[in-house]
């Protein structure tokens, strides 16, 4: 009776698992196929958010305030602000905190810089707004469904206990329904992976369009204050990274010695299959320096 009952148990957390699986995989695939539609008047911070994540944005204010020389990058990779003055506009609290991360000395690592500024609320409220928008899955979600995969791990390798404990007590009449519960734990796990992606498709089509607009000659480009955004330096930094910065003391951040190998926020890494969006909340995707993609993660090392 106690055996029975401890099939019972099994049976019952496993299809729990299996169907909480399958509904998080279904809202989120409903979210992916959404028919959203990105406004024209996206800032460059938000344009970076939906491509790289937080620490994208993170680069792309970086990159801007090089460009209005208020700070300047040495060759190991250490930023050195010429100030202690930030903008008055909707970057003031990401320009506030990467000031603030350089300390008295106003200089610091860009890689510590980008990682203490990405969790800024001022960044993290580009993120909110967009996913408002249904432009970004929710992290929450995006964590539910790594956390769904997990449990299912955990419950493949309950019944089997089960099987051998009743195989060594004498008793093997049901040895099959611990290996038969392990089975169909184990294949709902392995075949419904956890999505990569953090945008919905036309989002990522979308973002892909931009990038291709670049390589157009001015008078093929169609009209549009986004496609106008996105051939500018911010706005290629903003789609792309540091990676496509034109200037050559932050192209030379693009470095494993700066960043950790993969991290979206430099360059050359897809960011769509990286890290966390602990960064920006979710085991997803959260970048700076470069790379396409729906998503960018990884940590920026200091």
């Amino acid at each position: 009776m106690l055996d029975e009952g401890l099939y019972v148990a099994a049976l019952i957390l496993t299809t729990g698992a299996i169907g909480y699986r399958l509904a998080v995989a279904a809202r989120i695939a409903r979210m992916l196929k959404a028919e959203v539609t990105v406004r024209e008047d996206l800032s460059a911070e938000e344009l970076a958010f939906l491509a790289g994540g937080p620490r994208r944005v993170v680069a792309t204010v970086l990159f801007r305030m090089t460009g209005q020389g208020r700070l300047s990058v040495a060759e190991d990779g250490t930023v050195i602000f010429h100030d202690d003055l930030y903008a008055a506009d909707a970057t003031a609290g990401i320009e506030k905190a990467l000031i603030k991360a350089a300390g008295i000395s106003r200089s610091e690592r860009v890689g510590k810089l980008v990682a203490h500024a990405a969790a800024n609320r001022g960044v993290q409220a580009i993120g909110d707004r967009l996913q408002a928008e249904g432009l970004l899955i929710a992290p929450s979600l995006r964590r539910r469904q790594h956390r769904a995969r997990r449990l299912l791990w955990w419950l493949a390798a309950l019944p089997p206990v089960l099987t051998v404990y009743e195989i060594t007590a004498g008793t093997p009449d049901r040895w099959w329904a611990g290996v038969a519960l392990s089975a169909i734990a184990t294949l709902t796990a392995t075949l419904i992976k956890p999505a990569k992606a953090w945008v919905p498709y036309r989002v990522q089509s979308t973002l892909d369009l931009l990038r291709a607009e670049r390589e157009r000659p001015a008078s093929w480009r169609p009209a549009g204050a986004l496609t106008a955004l996105a051939v500018t330096p911010v706005g290629a930094v903003a789609l792309d990274g540091l990676a496509a910065s034109q200037e050559p003391e932050l192209r030379a951040l693009v470095t494993p010695e700066t960043w950790r190998a993969g991290d979206p926020a430099h360059g050359g890494a897809s960011a769509t299959g990286c890290g966390t969006y602990g960064d920006w909340g979710s085991s997803g995707h959260a970048g700076a320096c470069g790379g396409g993609g729906a998503g960018g993660c990884g940590s920026a090392g200091s």
